[in-house]
């Protein structure tokens, strides 16, 4: 598929000529339908002569003079234009340029998101998962800015009427959802990884300070997932654009992922909130998603959750063996949480990102658990070779495993893919003497959930490990599959038991209950191996009282180093003031999510005023947002000095700035100028995430103006929901005070909106209301 494009922004339009070249599948083909909803066919030819066609609502229908037939070769050309309102997004054409370096200012750009099925918006194609081709770009547009698309750029040439013409090829076939295109202002620094893979990293030129932070591991997770896939990077380079507006995080387009610029950290908000995670998974998806690419929805687990099951792998190489630890309980966590709501599985197409994403990379890391890591990444070569740029489905993977390895692992894909649910399990042990005077441990495993026609008891290998107080400790591993197993261990000796742990570090996604004494929580939470049984230990005490425990969970802080169980003590210990001078001194840890955790639990006081008022300098705009939200609130006859202190802090989204300036509206400081900077944030000149910021603080503050007005009209008006919803909440929250309503809704009256803005905005029920 040839694409050729020009555009006229300011109106959204897109001028296009497409060319498909295709083979005839089937014997007799006497008409071919492309999605092209909305769009407007110029003309239609077949092999360079007239062809017959009719649009519908959907797309377009072509009918060739002759029927084709079997192998025949031909190409279908359109000429076009369209008006889209998905799938290409023309931001910040009508606004102004901004006149302050702002690196959250609007930007004039045009971006496309394909995926689902959202180009056949601006292109007339066949859109869907399960066919590949080879696609070309060739955009024309004004020479100050510039052009990215798929695969390799064959060449740019400059026009004499101030235009340039950027001419992109992939060489290998890819999905139709994943072609793309970025156009703006941008300067791109360049890397290459260990195997020479050339990579392009298109930022704003205005903020290079940026590019390190922002990017940062790019070409480390090059080398990881070649290494861990078998797989050289299947693409002839990879390119990373930055973006205003984007509804998602980010879009693995084939060579090209687009992303978010609220990924575009400075060093400091690197602290806070980076790009690390989705860029790996983005880059993943170039393997799974790109290389291989599902065959239909069903199977979206198949690049889903891969691409978030690697970003996990490489939290193990980039912050130790205990963030990995943390994020699989994460995925574990968020898996058990939707089975709380309904029992879809991870192929069923209604499961929700909850089963694509955590659920799904959760069951893959138990199925390398099952096989073995060295078996597992055997398996994963073997699968991408095969599927090499084609389709896969579920058996696909499953097939492979019985190639390679010689292993049926139906029942694993049946319950943990197939169907729904998650094993609850109830625990406990006893202590035992046998006939022969032997010592024994019996723990007993019940799977309590709710059985059904699709929900039987899981068969699970498992792991059970008794600890002694002695300090040695016993294991066996086992197998569970019944509605109620017992596992026994020996009792050698007859050592007093400190503690039992079932499937210590948590490798089976599960509920469990185990009742425990106290004894055994505080020597599970000093003797643990793991940081996420230590961790578990710590969380069954938080109702036991502090004087009982104080002196275990003081150990914690000094002992520990992952923030999830440091942020757990921190919260446990914040209202005993005998702790006060232990939580201090762990605002000196090198997390800034410890830091902030500090100061979130206590609260200021003459006493530790000074590490508050430290903080109002640290390199962690979370930690500064945090320590001047407080420091205000208990001592606002210094508010002033503050605000001076923080008056140049900005952070992400100007986060910071906009508690500062809530801060001057509640303690009456420059209150005017404080609600115009507030209110000028609303508006379109900032991209939607500072808007986002700015609602929130204008209903806290209350401030409402005409302004304010203009600006959640034309937030309601945008195709980001994210943009979008908020704004229909704050004006609906507005609404509630009758002079308010009336205003919006004479605003609303003097606007000549065509129908369909009038249907966007028929939702807000305010502006139709006597």
């Amino acid at each position: 598929m040839k694409v050729e494009l020009s555009f006229e922004p300011q109106q959204g339009l897109v001028k296009g000529k497409v060319t498909h070249t295709f083979k005839v599948l089937q014997k007799t083909v006497d008409s071919v339908f492309f999605d092209a909803p909305g769009i407007k066919i110029s003309t239609a030819s077949f092999n360079g002569t007239n062809l017959a066609f009719k649009t519908t609502k959907t797309g377009v229908w072509v009918y060739p003079s002759k029927a084709l037939s079997w192998d025949q070769i031909g190409e279908i050309v359109f000429i076009y234009t369209a008006e889209p309102k998905r799938g290409i997004y023309f931001i910040g054409w009508n606004v102004p340029e901004p006149t302050q370096l702002d690196p959250f200012a609007v930007r004039k750009q045009i971006w496309t998101q394909g995926q689902g099925i959202d180009n056949r918006n601006w292109i007339p194609m066949y859109d869907d998962m399960n066919d590949k081709f080879i696609t070309e770009t060739i955009t024309t547009f004004d020479s100050k800015y510039k052009v990215l698309s798929n695969g390799k750029l064959i060449s740019k040439k400059e026009n004499k009427d101030g235009t340039s013409t950027w001419h992109y090829a992939m060489s290998k076939p890819h999905a139709g959802y994943l072609l793309m295109l970025g156009i703006g202002k941008y300067s791109v620094a360049t890397a290459k990884s260990k195997s020479g893979v050339p990579l392009q990293f298109w930022y704003y030129p205005e903020f290079p300070e940026r590019v390190e932070p922002t990017f940062r591991f790019s070409a480390q997770m090059i080398d990881f997932l070649e290494a861990q896939t078998g797989i050289p990077y299947p693409w002839e380079s990879y390119s990373q654009i930055m973006v205003q507006d984007f509804m998602y995080g980010a879009m693995e387009n084939t060579t090209a992922t687009l992303f978010g610029d609220f990924f575009n950290v400075d060093s400091r908000a690197f602290l806070d909130r980076n790009y690390v995670g989705v860029n790996c998974h983005e880059l993943t998806h170039q393997w799974f998603g790109d290389y291989i690419t599902a065959r239909d929805g069903r199977d979206a687990w198949l690049q889903e959750s891969f691409a978030t099951y690697f970003p996990k792998q490489l939290s193990k190489n980039i912050d130790g063996i205990e963030e990995w630890d943390w994020q699989r309980r994460a995925h574990q966590n968020a898996a058990v949480e939707a089975g709380k709501k309904d029992n879809f599985a991870v192929r069923h197409t209604a499961g929700g990102t909850a089963r694509v994403y955590p659920k799904g990379a959760a069951v893959i890391s138990m199925l390398e658990y099952v096989l073995g890591e060295d078996q597992w990444k055997r398996v994963l070569n073997y699968y991408l070779k095969t599927h090499a740029y084609s389709n896969v489905e579920t058996n696909d993977l499953q097939q492979a495993i019985k190639d390679v390895l010689g292993l049926n692992l139906d029942w694993f894909f049946d319950e943990w893919i197939l169907r729904g649910g998650e094993p609850n399990l109830r625990v406990h042990y006893e202590e035992l003497t046998y006939a022969n005077g032997s010592r024994g441990i019996e723990i007993a495993i019940e799977q309590i959930q709710k059985m059904d026609e699709t929900i039987h008891p899981f068969k699970m290998p498992i792991r059970v490990e008794a600890y002694f107080t002695d300090g040695s400790s016993i294991s066996i591993n086992d197998q569970i599959s019944e509605a109620f197993d017992v596992i026994k261990l020996n009792n050698i000796g007859s050592r007093k038991i400190a503690f039992v742990l079932v499937d210590p570090n948590s490798t089976i996604l599960k509920q469990m209950s185990f009742k425990k004494e106290y004894s055994e929580l505080e020597m599970q939470l000093k003797m643990a191996p793991h940081m996420l049984d230590r961790y578990d230990a710590l969380v069954e005490m938080r109702n036991i009282p502090i004087a009982q425990k104080r002196e275990a969970v003081l150990q914690v802080l000094s002992r520990e180093k992952h923030e999830g169980i440091l942020n757990e003590a921190i919260t446990q210990l914040a209202s005993d003031p005998s702790s006060a001078d232990a939580l201090e001194a762990m605002y000196a840890n090198s997390r800034a999510a410890v830091r902030d955790q500090v100061l979130k639990s206590l609260e200021p006081n003459e006493a530790n005023k000074s590490m508050y008022e430290k903080a109002l300098n640290d390199s962690s705009y979370d930690v500064v947002k945090t320590a001047l939200d407080k420091l205000c609130h208990a001592f606002p006859a210094n508010a002033s000095i503050y605000l001076v202190r923080t008056n140049t802090v900005h952070g992400m989204f100007h986060s910071v700035r906009m508690k500062w300036l809530e801060l001057s509206i509640v303690n009456n400081l420059n209150e005017l100028e404080a609600r115009k900077e507030l209110s000028v944030y609303s508006t379109e000149n900032f991209e939607f995430r500072t808007r986002g910021q700015a609602f929130q603080v204008l209903k806290a503050t209350n401030t409402f103006n005409d302004q304010v007005i203009d600006a959640l009209f034309q937030a309601m008006l945008s195709s980001n929901g994210r943009l979008a919803g908020p704004a229909s909440e704050l004006a609906s929250h507005f609404a509630n005070t009758i002079e308010y309503r009336d205003r919006m809704k004479k605003y609303y009256q003097n606007k000549n909106y065509s129908e369909q803005q009038k249907e966007i905005l028929s939702k807000n029920i305010f502006l139709f209301k006597n």
